[in-house]
């Protein structure tokens, strides 16, 4: 039984709903002499209101990214995530193309003042990156590019865009092909270039966004993008970038961006260089994700999330223009599962499978054993029998004794996996 005077779960929201019927039924009684509009705004900012009531006492912010396509709304949500405090509370969901952020405890101007304050500290480094080291977009931009930047240093500017632009979904229908606003920059939208248009039959017009998206795609770009170039006199480029559909934390994120902006992992990728025109984007996205620390690689397996590589290969050519050569969506989770499962087996024997996996990779690098590598690679995500036979075969003929044998020996277990 219900003590007296205590309201129950239900019962309390149907107090609430009760409530604000009232408040509609006065609202309609006391503006019947307005027009219609006016009435219609009042209801809604009351009902508006009814909901805020039965959120509870947590303050919740929302934020959506706009729904430019899977690469350019990623872009945005990490500049969005990556200039929020280490200790805010917050969960990002991409359901539907688009990207929710739920901010606790923060208000508008909190937040933009967080985006402001990181925009400030990596203006320069924004633009050397992609005008100057990437060369991704011209020179004749670096103008449009330090307005962007520039202006969006006042908080003022963001919070009233945020408002405007990014408290519902959908904030893309108003820009896009044939409509004005700063045309996006390719590699902030790769579905635009000419590998896509004439693949896919999409239409070339430029595609016009407000100074905000092409703000945040930018600095988004310089925290989460992992660029891969090839040596010179080859221009051409492998941009991966990881994203999902479902939940995560921003935590997860947070620790993430910081890897992949660290010095040990630009090391890594610039070993990378003499290989990464002999080896698929699929092989070479699994290798660097292989470098991920321990526990960040738990910590995206484990999240409510289906993750994916968006990689694109985009070329440099004359008067710094760029074209993209290709584009793929590496769908990791399985692979992420074998990287788990050998994680697990070293906690309980201490064999360290992953370090010899990088080990041996790292070997068949230097012999330039390319197919080898696709094929260790590609058993690490099929976990097949098959597969498994080709790699090991490869491998022991290459390097005969020592970490390669133990470590093909150690990969037998992978085959029990679902």
């Amino acid at each position: 039984m219900m003590k007296s005077g205590v309201l129950s779960y239900s019962m309390y929201h149907a107090k609430k709903r009760y409530e604000a019927h009232l408040l509609v039924l006065n609202t309609l009684f006391i503006f019947q002499q307005k027009s219609i509009l006016n009435l219609r705004n009042h209801v809604l900012f009351l009902l508006r209101m009814g909901i805020t009531f039965c959120r509870g006492e947590k303050m919740v912010l929302k934020l959506f990214t706009p729904g430019h396509g899977a690469f350019m709304d990623s872009l945005i949500m990490y500049g969005l995530v990556s200039s929020l405090p280490s200790d805010t509370k917050c969960r990002v969901s991409c359901i539907a193309g688009f990207f929710e952020i739920n901010i606790e405890n923060k208000t508008f101007q909190e937040v933009a003042s967080a985006i402001a304050g990181n925009i400030h500290g990596h203006a320069e480094s924004i633009i050397s990156h992609l005008i100057d080291n990437l060369k991704v977009v011209q020179k004749g931009s670096r103008g449009r590019l330090e307005s962007y930047l520039n202006n969006h240093k006042q908080p003022e500017i963001i919070a009233d865009n945020l408002k405007r632009f990014y408290t519902s979904p959908g904030h893309a229908q108003y820009e896009g092909r044939y409509h004005k606003g700063q045309h996006v920059w390719l590699p902030f939208y790769p579905h635009l270039g000419k590998y896509f248009t004439g693949e896919y039959k999409y239409s070339p017009a430029n595609y016009g966004v407000c100074p905000t998206c092409i703000t945040l795609a930018a600095l988004g770009f310089y925290k989460a993008a992992i660029p891969i170039r090839f040596t010179p006199p080859k221009t051409v480029s492998h941009i991966i970038l990881l994203s999902f559909e479902g939940e995560v934390s921003s935590e997860t994120l947070a620790n993430m961006l910081v890897f992949v902006g660290s010095d040990v992992f630009s090391g890594l990728v610039n070993e990378l260089r003499p290989m990464v025109e002999n080896l698929p984007l699929t092989t070479l996205t699994y290798f660097l994700l292989a470098n991920f620390t321990s526990p960040l690689i738990y910590m995206i397996h484990e999240s409510k999330a289906i993750w994916t590589a968006l990689s694109m290969t985009l070329d440099i050519v004359k008067g710094q223009v760029v074209q993209i050569r290709g584009y793929e969506e590496i769908s990791i989770d399985r692979y992420l599962s074998s990287l788990v499962h050998l994680m697990q087996i070293d906690k309980k024997y201490n064999i360290d499978s992953i370090g010899k996996l990088v080990t041996v990779t790292k070997r068949l690098m230097r012999k330039g054993e390319t197919a080898a590598i696709e094929s260790l690679y590609k058993f690490l995500n099929t976990r097949s029998y098959i597969d498994l036979y080709s790699s090991i075969r490869q491998i022991i003929k290459v390097l005969e004794e020592g970490p390669g044998k133990s470590f093909c020996e150690e990969l037998v277990c992978l085959t029990q996996l679902a």
